[in-house]
């Protein structure tokens, strides 16, 4: 099989692609570049780039790439890579891929943006490497999940994103298609990625991305100094599906070649609205339209309680010690929504921890593991976030919503504009800010791109 993606990989040209492939795989680009300036302004910056002056290493000059937002500073293109990875993953808001679960764009846009920086990519050649390393991610995900998730806490965006990485780089630096073969099949070889991390709010989630990118980046290297991988290495005995598949035993791999050069998976992407886990996305649409749609505020509120499945149930943690801890918090997430209509910023989250409104909503809500929730997700594995919500107010009115897949999703997909409004209050107080206008249509019509220098630095773009 991983002959044969790399044969595509390697094949696919510009002119392939669909219109609504080149359109989304623009928008991925823009999403996720607006949560790498957010995440370099973000409260963990200083964690960030503490680290970036301590990893050092010997360069010659044209290895160089832009630190993103640093005026004149360049550092090595691996340094570059995992720091940007990092940035990608603060705000909780890059996209995904439900079928596949995990966050490709925070592996494969930074990662695609130094690239092209180093071997001078035009537009044309970013958006189609993009659709394809997309494809290469979504197609081994859908693979091995949902299972390889919810049984054995593997994280896709580590897991597939290396394997993907590696086509991207391949695509970037027009390798064969031997040697993105290899590449790809080294990559598979060394990746990983766990999700303990959402149990406790630990640092894990914006690192997993970091070492996705870098694992596909350090396999291309091996493959063009003669290292080669197994031809069989995704489907082989001791393979990637083998070692990844669910403690059920579950991998369906019929459709990891089906379709290929047509069905752009890229297209079937998800873009998040709230700043938390995507699991958590259904209950706070949820939240919101009831707020909405019955003018409710807090002192309103007696009881909440949110209907969901054992996916979401695992989520329960009505005392967050971290932001992250806090992202992966029903109700938590859920106060805050309640509250301020919105759970899109990491500033409302810290702001929240110590306002003592949203700690009273968090006591009025309870998470309860329902069988008709259980029941429609074992029929549909994939609407993940699926939940029921019922709020009862002190007049005695009962409201009720039932949310089985949230915004922002293939059934109901952002449009430039939502895009756009996000880019731009992911920018916003950032020295990128005054410049948003040229940044967005700079991608927007990204297929005329010839210099992507000057999405690196904040100067002035005339």
């Amino acid at each position: 099989m991983i002959v044969e993606l790399a044969d595509y990989v390697t094949r696919l040209q510009y002119e392939d692609l669909s219109e609504r492939a080149i359109e989304v795989g623009k928008q991925v680009i823009l999403d996720s570049y607006g949560n790498m300036i957010f995440g370099r302004y973000s409260e963990a910056s200083e964690r960030i780039l503490k680290y970036a002056t301590l990893a050092d290493s010997v360069i010659k000059n044209e290895e160089l790439v832009s630190l993103l937002g640093e005026r004149n500073v360049r550092t090595s293109t691996d340094h570059a890579v995992f720091i940007h990875t990092m940035m990608a993953r603060c705000a909780d808001l890059d996209d995904g891929y439900r079928h596949a679960m995990g966050h490709p764009g925070s592996v494969l846009v930074p990662l695609l943006l130094s690239m092209a920086q180093l071997h001078r990519n035009d537009g044309k050649q970013m958006i189609t490497a993009i659709v394809s390393a997309y494809d290469v991610y979504a197609r081994l995900g859908e693979a091995i999940n949902p299972f390889m998730y919810r049984e054995r806490g593997f994280d896709a965006t580590g897991v597939c994103g290396a394997v993907a990485a590696a086509a991207l780089v391949c695509k970037l630096t027009n390798a064969d298609t031997k040697q993105t073969k290899d590449a790809m099949g080294i990559a598979s070889l060394f990746t990983g990625g766990l999700i303990e991390y959402q149990n406790d709010g630990t640092s894990g989630k914006i690192l997993c991305s970091g070492w996705a990118a870098l694992t596909g980046l350090r396999a291309v290297r091996l493959a063009s100094c003669g290292f080669t991988g197994p031809d069989a290495a995704l489907e082989g005995r001791y393979g990637f599906f083998q070692a990844f598949k669910g403690t059920s035993g579950h991998c369906d791999t019929r459709d990891v070649l089906n379709g290929l050069g047509i069905d752009f998976k890229v297209t079937s992407i998800y873009f998040k609205r709230h700043a938390c886990q995507r699991g958590l996305h259904a209950t706070l649409d949820a939240m919101l339209e009831l707020r909405e749609d019955y003018h409710l505020t807090p002192s309103e509120i007696k009881s909440v309680e949110v209907k969901t499945s054992s996916f979401v149930y695992r989520l329960t943690n009505p005392k967050p010690k971290t932001a992250i801890g806090a992202q992966a918090s029903t109700q938590f997430t859920s106060a805050v929504a309640l509250k301020y209509g919105r759970m899109d910023s990491e500033e409302l989250i810290f702001d929240s921890f110590t306002d003592p409104e949203v700690h009273e909503l968090v006591e009025k809500i309870t998470v309860t593991l329902d069988d008709d929730v259980q029941e429609y997700l074992a029929d549909h594995p994939t609407h993940f976030c699926a939940a029921h919500v019922v709020i009862t107010t002190y007049d005695s009115h009962v409201h009720e919503r039932w949310m089985p897949v949230p915004l922002g999703d293939i059934e109901t997909p952002f449009g430039w504009n939502m895009l756009e409004q996000k880019f731009n209050r992911l920018l916003a107080g950032t020295p990128f800010d005054h410049t948003h206008k040229e940044r967005f249509e700079m991608i927007q019509y990204m297929e005329n791109l010839t210099d992507v220098d000057k999405l690196l630095v904040y100067k002035r773009l005339d």
